[in-house]
């Protein structure tokens, strides 16, 4: 198998668990958000030094003002070791703790 056509896709489900990954090996992260709330995904831990975020996009639905969507990071497994991806779901102008937040223990694995 060639680590660097595989995909491993997790969503909010993965929340607090580990996760093995090759070398070069892709990780598409899905949360859903509805910045129109105020609310947004901040990266606190990005996996270093054993993973390296290469893309964060937002899905919006086709319709509906006001409905949320999906944001998307790719992070791609860059050394052996062990990494954590942190995140918070919050309004950035409020100065209190996180409606949510996510964490991800990646190993990546010769």
């Amino acid at each position: 198998m060639n680590g660097a056509h595989d995909l491993l896709r997790v969503d909010q489900s993965f929340d607090t668990r580990e996760v093995a990954l090759r070398p070069h090996q892709m990780l598409e992260l899905a949360l859903g958000e509805n910045p129109t709330t105020g609310y947004s995904w901040e990266l606190e831990e990005t996996g270093a030094p054993v993973c390296a975020l290469r893309l964060s996009s937002f899905d919006a639905p086709s319709s509906g003002v006001g409905r949320g969507g999906t944001r998307r990071w790719l992070f791609e497994a860059v050394q052996v070791g062990v990494g954590h991806i942190a995140l918070v779901y919050r309004r950035a102008w409020e100065d209190k703790p996180p409606a949510r937040t996510f964490r991800l223990t990646v190993r990546v694995e010769e």
